[in-house]
């Protein structure tokens, strides 16, 4: 083991501890507010599912690669790998989604009164829950064919035709995988559409909002940002920072798909970028979030 692959090992268990840990915290501050017998923002309750996705794609995705890189290979059998497989990849898609509708609910949000924007707004508020349990329902369903295809990785077993990841591989062949993996994009891209259509718009609001309020602001020497500004900050930077990693890790893993290679960083990069944003999310969010829920107990 060299130093290189030493120092991913490392950073591999700061991603999953520190991760794991912010989305448990977050989780644990909007149950402590629902417990308390307040109601939660609408924001809140995607955030809050949200929370639940990114801890899934860390504890069935993270932890088993961070399990890998450290030398242990034949630890999951053949059900387990189905389960965790097809947990992470619903996780994954839940994260996207919720990501999302979380951007296209606070474009809404701060749309102007005016118009037909109040009964969006009114119909956007009243439809978050179902909005979060489609999330759910569509995710759980796109991904149905999933245990059908991983299995427990081989022992010894060198196969052209098997597909490794990690501690679970598949026997499908790289061109029915390369179809699979087109058809699971389509959703993918039309989230990432609709998510930077309502970060552009958002953009634009604040832009023009701050042409407007300039001049008030240079006499009286306040410049303060209302909650609903700040908030709107914070969900373009998680749309931001999920656009980011998710364009980064697709670059690294076609790299890695046409490009193989033989050290351990080059195979294991693709997972720790995608990893990023469940463990930068939670921090986002507790840090930036004006009206975030505390813990009470």
């Amino acid at each position: 083991m060299d130093f290189g692959d030493f120092i991913l090992r490392l950073f591999f268990l700061a991603q999953n501890g520190i991760g794991v840990l912010g989305n448990t915290l977050l989780l644990s501050s909007y149950a402590s507010t629902a417990c308390a017998g307040h109601l939660l923002r609408p924001t809140h309750l995607i955030m809050a599912n949200m929370a639940v996705a990114n801890f899934l794609v860390l504890f069935f995705k993270g932890i088993p690669q961070m399990i890998f890189t450290w030398g242990v290979v034949y630890v999951l059998g053949d059900a387990a790998c189905k389960l965790v497989y097809y947990i992470h990849r619903m996780a994954r898609g839940l994260s996207l989604c919720t990501t999302c509708l979380l951007s296209v609910f606070q474009a809404l949000t701060v749309s102007p009164a005016g118009g037909g924007w109040m009964r969006l707004k009114d119909i956007a508020r009243r439809k978050v829950r179902f909005s979060c349990l489609l999330c759910w329902v569509s995710n759980l369903l796109m991904n149905f064919f999933i245990p059908l295809k991983i299995q427990a990785r081989p022992r010894g077993l060198n196969s052209t035709s098997m597909q490794h990841y990690g501690l679970c591989s598949s026997e499908t062949p790289k061109m029915a995988a390369t179809k699979y993996t087109v058809l699971l994009t389509f959703p993918d891209v039309a989230f990432m559409v609709f998510m930077a259509a309502a970060s552009a718009y958002m953009v634009l609001l604040l832009h023009r909002h701050h042409r407007r309020v300039r001049h008030v602001h240079s006499h009286s020497g306040a410049h303060r940002l209302s909650p609903e500004t700040k908030a709107t900050h914070t969900i373009l930077l998680l749309a931001g920072t999920f656009i980011f990693f998710y364009f980064t890790n697709s670059v690294l893993t076609i790299s890695h798909i046409y490009f193989s290679q033989s050290h351990l960083w080059l195979q294991h990069v693709p997972t720790f970028v995608a990893a990023c944003y469940p463990t930068l999310s939670p921090l986002i969010l507790m840090l930036r979030d004006p009206r975030a829920p505390t813990l009470c107990f």
